[in-house]
């Protein structure tokens, strides 16, 4: 009798297993955002125990330049290094070293600025800002970002952006004109700045802070081939952000001078190849929240890479920084064909509390990146309800974009 149970118990288990390995992958939703299959849970295993002991067999070694950093490794050996003027690596045509830095308050203000080192003293750059009662300004060549820049500097067209202290102090100066978004005259407007950008916070590393979780559910979606992983070393970004606070005073002729104090999110990204073509799209939030937690969450999808990502991290009101576990923000269920939403909701998990995100966008200006303005970036400014309280910041929405420039021939 035993024997006919065991012989019956090895043939359910036989068939099973042929089922599970005939069973075919899902397809990718929209042909991009891929799915777990069979092997999902052991890839994810896999990768889950390759990353701790990555971690574990590097923790307390010394850094060295050209080493294989990123995945649980640091990139650079200390603060200042990591937090300086980068050098665009020769014979790397798309190298790039940028820097990014938002500001909101509850009362309505809004800034942004980027300035992005490209070779031959070329720039991605914008900059924007809303002022109550005033209106929305944008930079001068708005809504191209294709400027020229100074060797050896975050410079551009009268925009300076400069690292005083590193992880605790920067400026940023501009003296040029700006011009109303959606004027249709594109009349200019003098504006001037002298702001400082401080923080107290600890930064948070995208090579070794991000969840392991997130970053094992991510890989293990994703076909996996020799290719695959030469890919990631390729293309590796070494990229970190911090919370802090802009300070200053702005004067726009004709419309006075506003004193600034804004809750801001800085970042500071370097790679040998920052290729916009290969970014399907992004959905990224920037947020404070009126009892002191700010944070940042959303999802990337670069198919080559990640098809599906959640990114983030959230500072407690008393600045501990926690990386975020899981975001359920799907973007294919959210303007996958390029119209994102003004108000939706989604919620993300850090630190084991479930966070509930409102979103509603107030001002959404598109900039166009690279010479064929092949990336489309939305800069949406934005209201926040958070578990039941206000907040403030940015959302900004990525999406790869096919038309070409319409001046580029002109």
């Amino acid at each position: 009798m035993w024997s006919l149970c065991k012989a019956v118990i090895v043939l359910i288990l036989s068939i099973v297993l042929i089922k599970w390995l005939k069973a075919k992958d899902p397809p990718p939703i929209f042909n991009i955002y891929r799915r777990p299959n069979k092997w999902y849970f052991f890839k994810y295993l896999i990768f889950r125990l390759a990353y701790a002991l990555r971690k574990y067999s590097n923790s307390g070694r010394s850094v060295k330049q050209g080493s294989a950093q990123g995945y649980g490794m640091k990139f650079r050996a200390t603060i200042a290094d990591l937090d300086r003027l980068q050098p665009l690596e020769k014979n790397a045509p798309l190298a790039v070293d940028a820097v990014f830095f938002t500001g909101a308050s509850k009362e309505g203000y809004y800034l942004s600025v980027n300035v992005a080192r490209r070779q031959n003293n070329t720039v991605n750059s914008f900059w924007l800002l809303k002022i109550p009662n005033v209106g929305l300004l944008v930079s001068p060549k708005y809504p191209d970002s294709t400027l020229k820049g100074e060797p050896n500097a975050f410079s551009t067209e009268g925009m300076t952006i400069e690292p005083i202290e590193p992880m605790k102090k920067w400026k940023i100066s501009y003296d040029g004109k700006m011009k109303f978004q959606n004027d249709k005259e594109e009349r200019m407007i003098p504006v001037s700045w002298e702001l400082e950008w401080t923080s107290d916070l600890p930064h948070f590393d995208f090579d070794t802070d991000l969840s392991p979780a997130t970053v094992a559910r991510a890989i293990a979606r994703e076909p996996w081939s020799k290719s695959y992983f030469e890919n990631f070393k390729k293309r590796h970004q070494t990229h970190h952000e911090q919370m802090g606070y802009i300070k200053g005073t702005i004067k726009i002729e004709g419309y006075g001078e506003h004193d600034l104090k804004l809750n801001s999110m800085r970042d500071h990204s370097y790679a040998r190849e920052r290729d916009w073509t290969l970014m399907h799209r992004y959905g990224l939030h920037n947020v404070t929240v009126e009892d002191g937690t700010k944070f940042m969450v959303g999802i990337l999808s670069m198919p080559v890479l990640l098809s599906e990502f959640e990114i983030g991290y959230l500072y407690s009101p008393e600045g501990q920084v926690h990386s975020v576990e899981s975001c359920d923000l799907n973007l294919y269920e959210h303007g996958e064909h390029g119209v994102p939403p003004l108000d939706y909701a989604f919620t993300f998990k850090a630190a084991g509390k479930t966070y509930l995100v409102h979103c509603e966008v107030l001002e959404s200006p598109d900039v166009y990146i690279g010479i064929d303005w092949e990336c489309r970036i939305i800069e949406r400014m934005c209201r926040f309800h958070v578990n039941g309280k206000q907040g403030w910041g940015f959302a900004e929405w990525q999406y790869r974009r096919y038309e070409g420039c319409p001046n580029k021939n002109k």
